[in-house]
């Protein structure tokens, strides 16, 4: 995947798409630093405290002792526990996340070496994004489906989120890899058809139903009836995983492509020097090749 040559990535990346991709991710590719700037301060004042103070404080704040009943609304005292039970099983991994996000965030206000560097380490940045959102939200989608279903929902509903994110990912590496190699990968990457994962989802749904009120496996957190709703957690969180894979995974590898091979495709795109460098490094460059011409008149 990683050891294209130029003559193979450049067949699909344009510089319309590549254009493309940074309008994706906004200001976090542009070689201004004002722009940069805000968006860095952005990123680590606004989503980084608050994915800290959702994702780790306010999980570990389920875990108190002196948590009660009166405390939570519309989920049960056990569910509550269960979030905060989570977030502090996984309190070292969030915080790995959140620690690189936060350096990649601070270390995006300063200036690459050209345009294809700047936009992948813009990428890369979107993608730990993405991730510290996943795992901001892991604590509570899936204590919401442990409290909400008990364990054989969310035994049931954690393999079929693997399955999804599993297939999502696979899908993206044939699909960028038949683009790049031109060879078909329709027959790896065929999975389930639609009809029977409907009727797995469908099945699954019964047997959650059934055991949250009849048969009681495991012994569910939470019979009332807004379990019935919030219970799902982890499949929505896996749609959520999916939904960020397919948004990031070729931008991803393409703009690492871009920034391998970063003259190449300057000279084959025809990039200026402003589109390249940013307007006030081309101001010197220019002024320097204007310097040159005089010089070599004289």
């Amino acid at each position: 995947m990683l050891k294209a040559s130029y003559g193979e990535i450049s067949k699909i990346l344009t510089k319309e798409k590549i254009y493309r991709y940074a309008f994706n991710i906004g200001p976090t590719s542009s070689m201004s630093f004002l722009k940069r700037l805000g968006s860095g301060t952005g990123l680590i004042v606004i989503f980084g405290i608050m994915s800290y103070a959702i994702g780790i404080g306010m999980a570990e704040g389920f875990t108190s002792t002196s948590l009660t009943a009166s405390d939570v609304n519309y989920i049960s005292l056990d569910t509550a526990r269960a979030i905060g039970f989570i977030g502090i099983s996984i309190k070292s991994i969030e915080l790995f996340v959140w620690g690189i996000y936060m350096l990649m965030s601070f270390l995006l206000i300063f200036p690459k070496k050209n345009f294809a560097r700047q936009l992948f380490f813009g990428t890369l940045t979107a993608v730990l994004f993405g991730t510290l959102l996943c795992s901001s939200a892991l604590p509570f989608c899936f204590g919401l489906t442990l409290g909400g279903f008990g364990p054989v929902g969310f035994i049931l509903q954690f393999l079929l989120a693997c399955y999804f994110i599993f297939s999502a990912f696979r899908g993206s590496v044939v699909s960028l890899k038949g683009e790049l190699y031109g060879v078909s990968g329709e027959s790896s990457a065929k999975g389930i058809s639609f009809k029977v994962l409907c009727c797995i989802l469908l099945s699954m749904v019964v047997v959650i139903v059934l055991n949250q009120y009849l048969f009681k496996i495991g012994h569910p957190l939470d019979a009332s009836v807004y379990s019935l709703i919030y219970g799902w957690g982890v499949l929505v969180w896996s749609i959520g995983v999916v939904i960020v894979i397919k948004m990031v995974f070729r931008q991803t590898v393409s703009t690492y492509y871009f920034a391998k091979y970063d003259e190449q495709f300057r000279e084959s795109l025809h990039f200026s020097d402003e589109e390249w460098y940013g307007r006030r490094k081309a101001r010197r460059l220019k002024k320097k090749a204007n310097k040159r011409k005089r010089d070599s008149h004289e």
